[in-house]
């Protein structure tokens, strides 16, 4: 399987990993969002207005009483449905509202009242449920029982008009038939029964239950609000996220660079190992650079990595450090060292170094100057660590660098047992870096990229770059990381602090011996 296949599946398979990680990084958002919706939501809820429901219920038959005493069919639909809408109507009327009014001697009009009540039908039953709502749960369950007295009270009334009615028409009737017939007896008796049931008229409607204060309001609990705030929150929260990190083009993980570069890190750099300007003050912190060196030893083995370039997409990203770094872990192995600067436009190795500014590389390059007269020991008791500065700044760096002296110069300080390392200019922003790649006494490349800082489109640009020269890239190395931890890089916690703690650790003659020693 070729290495692209390997990266595309790994590409297929990290959405789980890259989402944990975005939710990870963006935490703070998270969290804050999500207190602020709940914060919100209870203030709203412990603000508002408290209201308490009241419930009472009737049951009512159809029909009319009139009906019932001359036993005929009701008249009507035969609607069940139709029937009980017609009641709530007549339960929420200004009429039974108005009886409401004179009951409970309120100053509120009827149409106000009408406000505070709502009338529902039971489900599958001839009962209509009436519900008041208000401040006070004692007024709420008197307005309740109200209505519901008033809309029994008008029910009656409309009862014995009805047989009023019917009577009267009886009369009228019973007056036209001769005495003793038949017809006559009938209809006295249905006026008789009209009489009796004037006793009870009020026996279509009966309350059935009677409204009492709650002491609970109405509305959610402070638990649902909490758990509403809640969701509302997290729904804010995480598309918040989203939309930044869809907005985000930064590169924020290792396993994103591996992905992007289609390269394989061989070292990541934590934030604290670039707190010392001077490269002498880091001898403490080189053990990313030490892993760093035994990854390239490995690789060493198939190909040749005498001659590195050191470069980044884009400026910041700390290739300067990892290559000054990178030469010095190199060596305390006990290697000879070349550090050529070949980033001509913002040279820093005087810096670095401590160094005064003068002739360097572009010397040798213009004046033919001897290599002797400008390499530079940095530390004494390093000898076989020397170091070109740029010298400088010339005019047309991308042409200088693409002259065959550059070629001469690097193949005499290359050596069979040594090693150049070249800081290289970023390969976006110009074509110096472009240039020496194509250099053929260059033989390999590392990438420096930092987290957080470079955009995805600098990454996809710099590996075009990368593709289209003859100077093959043997792997990233990771800078600005902040959880050294989480990468494996640890000051062995068991002895001293961690390298992630901004202590300074000062460099003795006898640690630094000891360090050297080590590597």
């Amino acid at each position: 399987m070729s290495a692209s296949d390997r990266f595309g599946r790994a590409r297929e398979s990290d959405g789980l990993a890259k989402t944990l990680t975005m939710l990870r990084n963006r935490w703070l958002i998270i969290v804050s969002v999500v207190v602020a919706c709940v914060l919100i939501d209870v203030v709203h809820h412990e603000r508002s207005a408290k209201s308490y429901s009241a419930t009472a219920s009737v049951a009512f038959q159809s029909g009319t009483l009139s009906d019932a005493a001359l036993q005929v069919t009701p008249g009507g639909t035969a609607e069940p449905q139709r029937e009980a809408d017609t009641e709530v109507l007549i339960a929420h009327s200004p009429e039974v509202a108005q009886g409401v009014r004179r009951e409970l001697h309120t100053p509120l009009a009827a149409s106000e009242l009408l406000d505070e009540v709502k009338v529902e039908t039971a489900p599958n039953a001839d009962i209509l449920n009436f519900v008041a709502t208000s401040g006070d749960p004692r007024y709420s369950a008197r307005v309740a029982n109200a209505f519901a007295e008033q809309y029994i009270a008008f029910r009656t009334r409309s009862g014995l008009a009805g047989i009023e009615t019917a009577q009267e028409k009886l009369n009228q009737q019973i007056a036209a038939l001769p005495a003793g017939s038949p017809e006559r007896a009938t209809l006295e008796q249905s006026l008789q029964r009209l009489g009796e049931l004037r006793a009870v008229a009020g026996g279509g409607a009966s309350i059935i239950g009677k409204a009492a204060p709650v002491a609970k309001p109405t509305g959610p609990s402070f638990t649902s609000t909490v758990v509403v705030g809640l969701l509302i929150g997290l729904a804010i929260a995480f598309s918040l996220v989203f939309l930044l990190e869809t907005l985000d083009r930064r590169v924020k993980t290792i396993e994103e660079f591996e992905l992007e570069y289609r390269l394989p890190v061989l070292a990541a750099v934590p934030q604290s190992a670039f707190r010392f300007h001077l490269a002498k003050d880091r001898e403490e912190l080189l053990e990313p650079y030490r892993i760093l060196r035994s990854a390239l030893d490995f690789a060493a083995v198939t190909r040749q990595l005498d001659t590195l370039l050191v470069t980044s997409a884009i400026p910041g990203e700390g290739k300067t450090t990892v290559a000054v770094d990178l030469a010095h872990a190199v060596a305390l192995a006990g290697r000879s060292v070349a550090l050529i600067e070949l980033d001509l436009r913002r040279p820093t190795f005087t810096e670095h170094f401590d160094l005064q500014p003068g002739s360097g590389l572009t010397a040798a390059l213009t004046r033919d100057v001897p290599l002797t007269e400008l390499l530079v020991e940095p530390f004494p008791d390093l000898p076989n660590f020397s170091v070109l500065p740029a010298g400088r700044t010339p005019h047309n760096p991308s042409e200088l660098l693409g002259a065959p002296q550059v070629v001469e110069l690097i193949s005499k300080l290359s050596s069979s047992d040594g090693m150049v390392i070249v800081d290289a200019p970023p390969l976006n922003p110009v074509a110096d870096a472009q240039v020496l790649l194509n250099n053929p006494a260059i033989h390999s490349a590392i990438v420096v990229a930092r987290v957080g800082k470079t955009a995805r489109d600098d990454v996809r640009r710099a590996r075009a770059i990368l593709d289209r020269h003859m100077v093959e890239p043997v792997g990233i190395v990771v800078t600005g990381l902040r959880d050294t931890s989480r990468y494996g890089y640890e000051a062995y916690g068991s002895i001293g602090p961690r390298l992630g703690d901004d202590i300074d650790v000062p460099i003795t003659a006898k640690s630094t011996a000891a360090q050297r020693s080590r590597a």
